[in-house]
C-alpha cells in the first residue's frame, strides 16, 4: 500500500453503466465507438421475464477489470445537452498519439463528436474528445500529458484504455467532498487550474472524479424516477470492501425499501440525503435479505455507485492490473458470517 493511499480508497472506476431506449442499437454503438468485443443482450429469454430481470448489456475490455454497461429504459429519454456540456459522463483513456485514429472511427461509423479540445481545468492536462451514444449519453475520448500507470493496462482491441474519469453534477461541492472523504477514501485535488464551480477528486490510480457545480441535480440518475439501474462501479482493495460499505451502513440511512415501491415527487426525490440501498440484481435482492442493508449508495445529488474489491496482480501491491471479486463472492462470505454468529 502507497504511503499516500487513505483508508478505503478508491483505485479505479471499474465500470460506468448508462440507460437506453434501444439495447440493440446502444450495443453497436458501443462497439464501435470502442472496438470492445461484443456481447449478448440479458434478460431477453420467457424465464427472465418472469423474474422481472431488466434487459441489459455489459462488455468487457480485454480482461474483466473495465467495461460498460447500458439498461433498457421503460420511459423516453428526453434530449440531451449540448456535447461536453451534460452529465454524466464518462471518458476513457487513450494515448496521445492515436487520438486522430479514434476520430476517425467515430467518423466512420457516422457517431457525433466534438473536435479535440484541449482541457486543464479538471486536475490533469490533456486532449478530450467528445462524443454521443444514441441516446444522448455522452462519453470522451481522454488522453493526459502523462499517462498513469496501469491505464492503458488494459484496453480494447482499438486501444481504448480504462476509465479515466466520470463527470456528474452537485449542488454543494463541499458536502460531495466531505461524502468522498468519508466513505471513499480521496481528497480534492488542489489546484490553481481547477474552477471554483469544479471539485475534482483523485483516484489511487490515477483516474478521477470530477463533479461541476448545478442549481439541479442531474436528469439521468438512478436517484431520479422513472430512470433505472443508472450506476458506477469503483474498485476498493479486497481487504477494505467490507470495511468501507460497514462505515457507510453505520454512517448513512438505508432507502425505505425497493425503488419500484418508492415513489416520490421529484422535488422529495431531489430532498433526499446521501444514502444505501437496494441494488436491483439477483445478488442485490440476496444481499438486502441476508444483511437488511443494501449494497448501493448514493452521493447528495442521486448518482448512484457500489463497490467491486480488487485483487492487485502487480509485484508492488497496488492495483495498476487487478483481478476484480464480485458481489456474489462477498455475498458468500457474508452469509457465512452471519450463519456463524
Amino acid at each position: 500500500m502507497a504511503d499516500d493511499e487513505l483508508r478505503g480508497a478508491v483505485h479505479w472506476i471499474d465500470h460506468f453503466v448508462v440507460g437506453t431506449n434501444d439495447l440493440v442499437a446502444w450495443a453497436d454503438w458501443a462497439v464501435n465507438a470502442t472496438g470492445v468485443a461484443p456481447s449478448p443482450i440479458r434478460g431477453v429469454t420467457t424465464a427472465a421475464r418472469k423474474r422481472n430481470q431488466p434487459f441489459q448489456c455489459f462488455l468487457w475490455w480485454d480482461d474483466p477489470s473495465c467495461r460498460m454497461g447500458a439498461f433498457l429504459q421503460s420511459e423516453m429519454y428526453p434530449p440531451s445537452k449540448e456535447l461536453g456540456h451534460d452529465t454524466p459522463l464518462c471518458g476513457f483513456y487513450v494515448r496521445p498519439e492515436d487520438m486522430d485514429r479514434h476520430v476517425q472511427r467515430l467518423d466512420r461509423y457516422a457517431i457525433p463528436h466534438t473536435s479535440p479540445v484541449r482541457i486543464e481545468t479538471e486536475g490533469d492536462p490533456g486532449t478530450t474528445v467528445f462524443f454521443a451514444d444514441p441516446d444522448g449519453n455522452q462519453w470522451a475520448f481522454f488522453a493526459p500529458d502523462e499517462m498513469p500507470a496501469g491505464a492503458m493496462e488494459v484496453s480494447t482491441s482499438d486501444g481504448v484504455g480504462r476509465i479515466s474519469h466520470a463527470v456528474y453534477g452537485s449542488r454543494d461541492l463541499q458536502r460531495t467532498a466531505s461524502f468522498y472523504e468519508e466513505y471513499c477514501g480521496v481528497r480534492p485535488v488542489q489546484s490553481t487550474a481547477i474552477p471554483e464551480d469544479t471539485l475534482v477528486l483523485r483516484l489511487q490510480g490515477g483516474a478521477r472524479i470530477v463533479y461541476n457545480l448545478v442549481d439541479v441535480p442531474d436528469e439521468r440518475t438512478a436517484g431520479h424516477g422513472p430512470w433505472w439501474d443508472m450506476h458506477t462501479a469503483l474498485t476498493v482493495r479486497d481487504d477494505e470492501f467490507f470495511p468501507n460499505y460497514q462505515r457507510m451502513w453505520a454512517g448513512l440511512p438505508e432507502e425505505p425499501g425497493p425503488k419500484e415501491d418508492i415513489n416520490l415527487p421529484l422535488a422529495e426525490e431531489d430532498a433526499l440525503p446521501a444514502r444505501t440501498g437496494l441494488h436491483r440484481s439477483p445478488v442485490g435482492y440476496r444481499w438486502k435479505e441476508t444483511y437488511s442493508r443494501g449494497d448501493e449508495f448514493y452521493d447528495w445529488d442521486g448518482h448512484a455507485f457500489h463497490f467491486i474489491g480488487g485483487v492487485s496482480q502487480t509485484d508492488d501491491g497496488s492495483l495498476a492490473r487487478y483481478v476484480g471479486k464480485e458481489q456474489d463472492a462477498y455475498l458468500n462470505e457474508l452469509t457465512d458470517r452471519v450463519k456463524a454468529k
